[in-house]
């Protein structure tokens, strides 16, 4: 119940003003605003409750003397809200409603971007500020492990000649340009050797001389274009070759192994005989007269010769068998795929009857060196034959590897020319 704070003599004649003027007023609070008026009242002393207070207690005391009081106006009609108000008020709430999520999305991304960059920048600064080093000290290489080199000889067409013009300006070749870059070749094989025995004994090397060092008049249009006539041709690819193994033995101390096979180009046949095949090639005369050549030098404890009849030659180096052979028995015409799938489904098949460790081979004057095969590129390089089959652009250049020991084939590099 509330308490009144007037004081006892201001306290009743309040009482007797609410006798008196409360049925004069409409209502409570006109009667509370002329008694805070007349009476210089606190509102804190008389409070809206309190003064009801009073009336009721003096309704009970006098009864039918009091006039009724209105306490206070009829209340208003609150206005309904339209429908359309009502739903225009939902979507502008739902609008603020996706806002919001939309923005703790944001404020999330940004947080969590804040943190991991933040995390980024305290490994920077902990990078920035680590001066924990150790000393690397030159050392002579130790020269504990032994390997072979190998290098693929293929594809020089010493006669054939390609002009500029008919390779859009891609490549050119000729009798002068085969001997350059026939004479770089053995020039780089020396040189590339040297290096690699800076770390790693070295004291043989494999020459695969893999066919096709003449074009002979495989095709109709060789009897146009070729410079030289098939059996010049073979005597001047024989001295090439002859120059250059003279160059191998007199700047190195490597022992050679020449493993020979014929081309498909240097047959004296107009289709192979595939059982007679070395004997009707003109690249077998070469290989015997090289053979018998180096038989009768200086230099006859150093060479061997290894010239079969049939298309493959499996030789042993270490422990891992090299199988080489001139590759026009693998047929690939420029796919997409590249040449390991045709490659790959005809070695799969040879590896049945004899397993090798790694196929070497020629012929389609692709370089492309695998754990398991090494296809040689080509000393003539990109010619119109190239175009017209769809085969892509590649440089003139040879294949050169190392077989480890211990761990079979490692380095790799191609032979490249200046020309």
């Amino acid at each position: 119940m509330a308490k009144s704070r007037l004081p006892p003599d201001v306290s009743s004649k309040v009482n007797d003003y609410i006798k008196k003027q409360g049925p004069k007023c409409a209502t409570v609070e006109e009667l509370l605003d002329k008694i805070r008026e007349k009476f210089d009242v606190d509102p804190s002393d008389l409070t809206w409750t309190a003064l009801m207070q009073r009336i009721q207690n003096h309704s009970v005391g006098i009864g039918s003397q009091l006039k009724v009081v209105k306490l206070s106006k009829a209340p208003e009609k609150v206005p309904v809200a339209r429908t359309e108000e009502l739903i225009e008020f939902d979507k502008r709430v739902g609008k603020l409603s996706f806002e919001q999520s939309s923005l703790k999305k944001k404020y999330k991304i940004v947080l969590a971007a804040n943190e991991r960059l933040e995390a980024e920048l305290a490994a920077a600064l902990l990078i920035r500020d680590n001066k924990q080093t150790f000393s690397i000290k030159p050392r002579a290489s130790q020269r504990d492990s032994e390997a072979t080199a190998v290098v693929v000889l293929s594809d020089w067409h010493v006669e054939e000649e390609v002009k500029s013009s008919s390779v859009n300006g891609l490549n050119k070749y000729n009798l002068e340009i085969a001997k350059t870059r026939a004479t770089e070749c053995f020039e780089r094989i020396v040189r590339l050797v040297k290096k690699e025995q800076q770390d790693v004994i070295i004291s043989e090397l494999v020459l695969g001389l893999l066919g096709d060092f003449i074009s002979g008049y495989l095709r109709e249009e060789d009897r146009e274009k070729n410079l030289l006539q098939p059996m010049d041709a073979a005597l001047y690819a024989q001295s090439l070759l002859v120059s250059g193994i003279d160059f191998l033995l007199e700047h190195t101390k490597l022992k050679l192994t020449c493993v020979c096979k014929v081309g498909n180009h240097g047959r004296t046949t107009h289709k192979i005989h595939m059982a007679t095949e070395s004997g009707n090639s003109l690249e077998t005369m070469i290989y015997h007269a090289l053979a018998k050549h180096y038989n009768e030098s200086k230099y006859k404890e150093r060479v061997r010769f290894i010239i079969d009849d049939g298309y493959h030659t499996l030789l042993n180096v270490y422990d891992h068998t090299i199988r080489f052979h001139h590759g026009h028995a693998i047929n690939f015409h420029g796919g997409v795929g590249g040449l390991t799938v045709p490659a790959n489904r005809v070695i799969a098949g040879w590896n049945k009857e004899q397993p090798a460790y790694m196929d070497v081979f020629g012929h389609l004057h692709t370089y492309t060196p695998m754990p398991k095969l090494t296809c040689n590129g080509s000393l003539i390089g990109y010619s119109s034959f190239a175009i017209y089959k769809g085969f892509g652009f590649e440089v003139p250049l040879q294949a050169l590897f190392l077989i480890d020991k211990k761990r079979g084939k490692t380095v790799t590099m191609p032979i490249l020319f200046s020309c």
